[in-house]
C-alpha cells in the first residue's frame, strides 16, 4: 500500500489476509503467523493431537504452518481432507457400530498414506504401487512396522522411475522422502475439514468418534506415525461421552486466545506489508508498542465530534468487537476497509467502524446460529429474545445488556413459555429439554454472554470466557459472583428499535486490556 493507503480489495488482501489461511499464500503466512503456546504444542513430539476451537479461532492456519515447520525439520507430513476418504462418507455405513467403522477408517487411512508417498516420490501406477496399497489396505494398517514396510514396497518403483534415462533430477519430485523414510524419521498425517459437512446426526457421531479413535490406535500401534487432526469444539463437545473422553483428554490442545495476542497477529500483517520489523519489547506495556503499528492503518482514537464513543482509543473498540477470534478482527478489518475505499480514505477512522457496525453484528450473529444451530433447538430465537425488553430499555440505561445470575434465568424462563427449547445431549445422542441453568450455561459457553466482575481495586472490568471458567453458570457451581453481559458483536443485531441505542451500553474506559 502506497502512502495514500489506497484501501481497493487487492491490497485489503495483502495487508490483512485472507480468513481462510488455506487461501492465503504460503510465503506470507509465515511472515506473519503468530506462534501461540498451543501452536508451540502441536508441533511437540506428541504422537496424537486433537486441535479443537470455535470456528475462526486459527484451526487451518495452526495446521498448515506446523506442516511447513515439520518439512523444513526433515520430517514427512501428508495433509488429509475429508474428500480425501471420501468412500466413508457416501452412505455405505450406516447403522455400523464404531467399532467396525474404526477398522475401516484404519484401512482408509493407510491406503492413502501409501498412495499419498507413492504420488510425492512419484512412483507411477504400476504393480509395486498396487502391491503398496491393497497390502496397507488389507494388512498394513495393523502392522508396528507399517511406514518400513511400505516404504520397501514402493521402493523399486521409484528406482525405477529415477533410472530412467529420460527422466532428470528435477522431474522426479520429492525424491528425498524415501530416503528420509530409511533413516527413521516420523510420517505426520494433518487431517483438516473432516467436520465441514457436520450435521449432527448419529451417523455424524459414529464417523467421527470413530475416526478420532482409529487415529489414536494406528499413533499408538504404528511406529514413527504422527497425527495431527483439527475439528471444532462443537463437534467435540457433540461426540463427547464420559468413555470416549477419558480415552482422548490428555491428545486434545483448545484454540485459544488473547486480544493482545489477536493485535500482535494484526501488527504483524500491517508489518510485513510495510516491509517493516515487527519488533516488542516484553517488558514494555504492550498496548502501547502495537498501537504504533495499528495507527499506519487506523485512526488513534475517535474524534471529539463523535456522538457515541468519543476520544475512544480505537484498539480498544477492536478489542471488544473481535470475541478473541483472529478472523472476527480479519473480517473487521475488511469491512472497515471497504467503507474506507468508499469513501475514499487515506486512514479508517471513527465513521469507517460505526458504519460497519451492524452488517458485522448480523453475521457474528449468524455464525453462532450456523455453528451451534445442530445443539439447541430455535438458536436464533433464543439469540433475538434476549435483546433488552422496552423496559428494560428504559429502566436499565447502560446496563441493559448485563443480568445478574437471577435476573438471566428469569429472562430465560420467560422465553422458554413462548418458545420449545431443547438441547443435545450426548449420551442419548439427542435433544432433551433444556433448564433455564442449561440454557444459560449453553449461552455462556458458545460465547454470546460472558462473566463480567468488577475488580475493587482499579474499577476496571474483568471479563471471563468459557475456556477459562468453563464451570461457571453450572447448577451445582453458580456464578462466583459474576454477572453477566451480552457479547458487544452481537448488540446490532438483536437491538430492538431505535430506542437502544446499544453503542451506549459499552465503556471502554472500564476496559481491562489484560482480560
Amino acid at each position: 500500500m502506497s502512502q495514500n493507503k489506497d484501501f481497493k480489495r487487492e491490497n485489503r488482501l495483502r495487508l490483512f489476509g485472507h480468513e481462510d489461511a488455506e487461501k492465503e499464500d504460503d510465503n506470507r503466512l509465515e511472515s506473519y503467523f503468530y506462534k501461540t503456546q498451543q501452536y508451540e504444542d502441536t508441533i511437540s513430539n506428541i504422537p496424537f493431537l486433537i486441535i479443537t476451537g470455535e470456528k475462526g479461532t486459527g484451526k487451518s492456519a495452526i495446521l498448515k504452518m506446523a506442516y511447513f515447520e515439520e518439512k523444513e525439520a526433515g520430517f514427512v507430513p501428508i495433509w488429509i481432507r475429508q474428500d480425501d476418504l471420501v468412500e466413508l462418507y457416501e452412505g455405505t455405513t450406516e447403522d455400523k457400530p464404531v467399532s467396525i467403522l474404526k477398522v475401516l477408517w484404519k484401512k482408509a487411512v493407510a491406503r492413502l498414506v501409501a498412495m499419498k508417498l507413492a504420488a510425492t516420490c512419484n512412483v507411477v501406477v504400476g504393480d509395486e504401487f498396487e502391491i503398496a496399497t491393497k497390502w496397507a489396505y488389507e494388512h498394513g494398517y495393523a502392522t508396528k512396522d507399517f511406514i518400513s514396510n511400505v516404504v520397501e514396497k514402493l521402493k523399486p518403483g521409484w528406482e525405477k522411475y529415477i533410472n530412467n534415462e529420460k527422466m532428470n533430477q528435477d522431474s522426479i519430485g520429492e525424491h528425498h522422502i524415501l530416503e528420509k523414510l530409511f533413516k527413521g524419521n516420523k510420517v505426520i498425517l494433518f487431517l483438516d475439514d473432516f467436520d465441514l459437512d457436520w450435521k449432527g446426526n448419529q451417523k455424524d457421531v459414529a464417523l467421527m468418534k470413530s475416526l478420532i479413535l482409529a487415529l489414536r490406535d494406528m499413533t499408538s500401534d504404528i511406529t514413527r506415525l504422527y497425527v495431527r487432526i483439527a475439528i471444532r469444539t462443537d463437534v467435540y463437545e457433540m461426540i463427547r461421552t464420559q468413555e470416549f473422553s477419558d480415552k482422548i483428554a490428555s491428545s486434545v490442545i483448545e484454540c485459544k486466545w488473547n486480544n493482545q495476542e489477536i493485535m500482535k497477529t494484526l501488527a504483524k500483517r500491517i508489518c510485513t506489508y510495510y516491509g517493516m520489523d515487527f519488533c516488542v519489547d516484553e517488558n514494555e506495556k504492550m498496548q502501547y508498542q502495537l498501537v504504533k503499528y495499528l495507527d499506519k492503518v487506523f485512526v488513534h482514537s475517535f474524534s471529539e465530534s463523535t456522538k457515541v464513543w468519543k476520544n475512544a482509543p480505537t484498539h480498544r473498540v477492536i478489542y471488544s468487537l473481535i470475541r478473541r477470534k483472529p478472523r472476527d478482527m480479519v473480517k473487521l478489518c475488511h469491512g472497515v476497509a471497504e467503507i474506507a475505499d468508499k469513501y475514499q480514505k487515506d486512514i479508517i477512522d471513527e465513521k469507517c467502524i460505526l458504519d460497519y457496525l451492524d452488517s458485522y453484528s448480523r453475521e457474528r450473529l449468524q455464525d453462532l446460529v450456523n455453528e451451534y444451530n445442530n445443539q439447541i433447538s430455535n438458536l436464533r430465537d433464543l439469540l433475538i429474545r434476549m435483546a433488552p425488553t422496552s423496559n428494560e430499555v428504559k429502566m436499565k440505561k447502560k446496563e441493559r445488556y448485563v443480568y445478574l445470575t437471577d435476573k438471566l434465568l428469569e429472562k430465560i424462563k420467560n422465553i422458554q413459555s413462548n418458545i420449545n427449547i431443547k438441547i443435545y445431549s450426548p449420551d442419548s445422542y439427542k435433544k432433551v429439554k433444556a433448564t433455564p441453568y442449561e440454557i444459560a450455561h449453553f449461552l455462556y459457553r458458545i460465547g454470546f454472554i460472558t462473566g463480567r466482575k468488577e475488580n475493587g481495586a482499579t474499577g476496571k472490568i474483568q471479563r471471563k470466557f468459557y475456556d477459562e471458567m468453563p464451570d461457571l453458570l453450572e447448577k451445582h457451581v453458580g456464578d462466583r459472583g459474576y454477572a453477566w453481559e451480552i457479547h458487544p458483536a452481537y448488540r446490532a443485531a438483536i437491538a430492538d428499535g431505535s430506542d437502544d441505542v446499544w453503542k451506549n451500553t459499552i465503556d471502554f474506559a472500564d476496559l481491562d486490556e489484560n482480560s
